[in-house]
C-alpha cells in the first residue's frame, strides 16, 4: 500500500514542483521581461510617440513585480526615458530626477546612474547641483568625458552669475574649476584676468585698504601661479602701501616695476598704460621724500632737481599728452625759485601743461598762473611806476615842490619803462572830497603793493626795504584817516612813499652805474 502511495504521490509532488518554478521563473518573468525588453528596443527613438509608449511599458513592467536587479534596470530604464522626453515637456525633467533618487536611495549610485543624475541635474539648470555631484562622484564619472563638459558648463554659469552680482571671489573660484577641467576654456573672458585687480582698485577707492591689499596679493599669486606678470598687482600693493610706506623704499619699488614693463612688448595695450602709472608714482615718491627730510634742511640740492626733471621727463616720455608731469615739476620749481628768471622757467613749466590735451586744469593753479601774468616782471613794475608818477604829476593838489620831485623821478626812470598796455587804474585828477581822498589812497596802497611785489617776495620779512615799505604804506592809511587836519600831512606821506618805491625800482647805485 505504501509503495503504491508513493508511485502515485511522488509523481504529483514533483510535476507541482515543476509548475511552480515554472510559474516564478517562466511566467512571472515574462509579465515585466516582454515590456521592458520592448521598451528597449524604443529607447534610442527621437520620436516623442515612441517615447511616450516606452514609458507607459517600463510603467506596466514595474506594476508586474520585479525583484533584485531587474528592478533596478527597469527603474534606470524608466530614468532615462523621462529624461529624453524632457526635450519635449521639461517637467519630465523632474520626473526622471524622482525616479533616479529612488533609485539611488535603495541601490546607491553606480558610473550610469551618477552620470544620469549629473545630466539630469543640469537639463534642470540646478548648477551648484551639478557642480557639487561632480566634485563628489568624480571617481565615477571619469569614465565619461562628457562629463566634465557637463560640469564645466555649470561652473560657467555659476561663475557668471557671480560676475553679475559683482562676486568676485565666487566668479574667480568658478572660473578656475573650468580651467582645471579643461573643457570650455575658450569661454573665459580675457577680462577674469583682471577681476582681483578691479576688486582692489575698488576697494581702494572706497576707502577699504585691507580689502584692497587682499585682493591685489590673491592678484599676484594667481599670476604667479599661471605664470603671467605681476607688475599690476605689484602696483597695486604699492598703492596700499603709499600712505605709510617710506617714499624712497616706495620709489625703489616703482623703479623695478618700471623695469618690469619696459621688457614688455611695446604694442601690448597696457604697457603704455602701466608706464604712466608706475613713473607718475615715481615723480609723487621723490616730492614725498623731499617732505620728509627734517626741517630747516634747507631747499633741494642741484642734483636733487636734476632727478626731478629726470622722473618729470620719464613720465611726459610716457604719455606727452599728460600734464601732470608739468604740474609736479612747474610747481616745485615755483616754490623753490631765487630769482625772476627762475620763477618765469617755472611758470613756463606750468604754462605747457596747461596746453596739454590732459593739461593742468587745477583752479588754484591757473589763478597762480594769471596773477603772475598779471605781476609781470620787473620791467613792468617800473612801468606801473612811471603811469603812478605821472598821474601825481597832473593832480592840481599838489605843491610845485612835490611836482618838481616827481618830475625828476620821471625822468630818472622813463628809460626802464613802458607803461603801454597795462592797466593803470587811473585816479580822478580833478580837486576831490574827503572820502574820494581815502578812495584814492586805498587805490595807491594796493598800486604800490603790486608794484613793490617783484622786488620784495624773495626778501625776507625783516628786510630793511620790506620793512620801509610796510612802515610807510601804515603811514598814509593813518594819514588819509586824519586827513580832515590837513592835506599837507597825507601828500608828505604820499611823497615819501614814491620816493621809497623808486629807491626800492632802481636803487642809487644803479643810477651811478647808468650815468657813468
Amino acid at each position: 500500500m505504501i509503495t503504491i502511495l508513493l508511485a502515485v504521490v511522488l509523481p504529483l509532488l514533483l510535476l507541482s514542483v515543476l509548475a511552480g518554478a515554472a510559474y516564478f521563473l517562466v511566467v512571472l518573468p515574462s509579465r515585466w521581461r516582454l515590456p521592458y525588453e520592448q521598451s528597449l528596443v524604443l529607447l534610442d527613438s527621437d520620436d516623442r510617440d515612441e517615447l511616450e509608449r516606452a514609458d507607459g511599458l517600463l510603467g506596466h513592467a514595474l506594476n508586474s513585480g520585479p525583484r533584485g536587479q531587474a528592478l533596478d534596470r527597469i527603474r534606470f530604464a524608466q530614468a532615462y526615458v523621462r529624461a529624453m522626453l524632457g526635450r519635449y515637456e521639461p517637467a519630465r525633467y523632474g520626473a526622471a530626477a524622482t525616479v533616479l533618487d529612488e533609485l539611488i536611495a535603495a541601490e546607491g549610485r553606480t558610473a550610469d546612474t551618477a552620470y544620469l543624475e549629473l545630466w539630469v541635474q543640469a537639463k534642470l539648470e540646478h548648477h551648484d547641483r551639478v557642480t557639487d555631484l561632480y566634485a563628489e562622484h568624480s571617481v565615477l564619472l571619469e569614465a565619461r568625458p562628457a562629463s566634465r563638459r557637463i560640469a564645466a558648463v555649470s561652473h560657467l554659469q555659476l561663475a557668471v552669475g557671480h560676475w553679475q552680482r559683482r562676486e568676485t571671489d565666487g566668479a574667480l573660484h568658478h572660473f578656475d574649476r573650468v580651467r582645471e577641467l579643461g573643457e570650455l576654456t575658450d569661454r573665459i573672458p580675457p577680462e577674469v584676468n583682471d577681476l582681483q585687480l578691479v576688486k582692489g582698485v575698488q576697494s581702494l577707492f572706497d576707502g577699504r585698504p585691507d580689502e584692497a591689499r587682499d585682493a591685489f596679493i590673491g592678484a599676484s599669486r594667481r599670476a604667479r601661479e599661471r605664470h603671467l606678470p605681476t607688475t599690476e598687482a605689484e602696483l597695486g600693493i604699492v598703492a596700499c602701501d603709499w600712505v605709510d610706506g617710506h617714499p624712497r623704499a616706495l620709489g625703489e619699488r616703482l623703479s623695478q616695476l618700471a623695469e618690469e614693463v619696459a621688457q614688455r612688448p611695446a604694442d601690448d595695450p597696457t604697457t603704455g598704460l602701466l608706464r604712466t602709472g608706475i613713473e607718475t608714482l615715481g615723480l609723487l615718491a621723490l616730492v614725498r621724500e623731499w617732505l620728509g627730510r627734517p626741517a630747516l634742511s634747507g631747499a633741494p640740492w642741484p642734483s636733487d632737481f636734476l632727478e626731478l626733471e629726470r622722473r618729470a621727463t620719464a613720465v611726459r616720455e610716457a604719455d606727452p599728452e599728460l600734464g601732470d608731469a608739468a604740474l609736479v615739476e612747474g610747481l616745485v620749481r615755483y616754490y623753490f625759485a631765487l630769482s625772476q628768471p627762475e620763477r618765469e622757467d617755472a611758470l613756463a613749466i606750468l604754462d605747457e601743461g596747461r596746453k596739454l590735451a590732459r593739461g593742468i586744469t587745477l583752479p588754484e593753479v591757473l589763478d597762480l598762473m594769471e596773477r603772475e601774468r598779471e605781476l609781470g616782471g620787473e620791467g613792468d613794475a617800473i612801468s606801473r611806476y612811471l603811469t603812478l608818477v605821472s598821474e601825481f604829476l597832473d593832480d592840481p593838489d599838489r605843491s610845485p615842490e612835490d611836482r618838481a620831485q616827481h618830475r625828476r623821478m620821471k625822468e630818472k626812470f622813463a628809460p626802464y619803462g613802458n607803461p603801454v598796455g597795462l592797466d593803470t587804474e587811473a585816479v580822478p585828477r580833478q580837486r576831490a572830497s574827503l572820502e574820494d581822498i581815502q578812495r584814492r589812497n586805498d587805490s595807491l596802497r594796493r598800486r604800490v603793493e603790486l608794484i613793490t611785489y617783484p622786488k620784495l617776495r624773495d626778501l625776507p620779512e625783516d628786510h630793511p626795504a620790506r620793512v620801509a615799505v610796510g612802515e610807510l604804506l601804515e603811514k598814509l592809511r593813518s594819514a588819509s584817516q586824519v586827513y580832515a587836519d590837513g592835506a599837507g600831512v597825507l601828500h608828505e606821506a604820499e611823497r615819501k612813499l614814491i620816493i621809497s618805491t623808486g629807491e626800492i625800482l632802481l636803487p642809487e647805485e644803479t643810477d651811478d652805474q647808468d650815468r657813468g
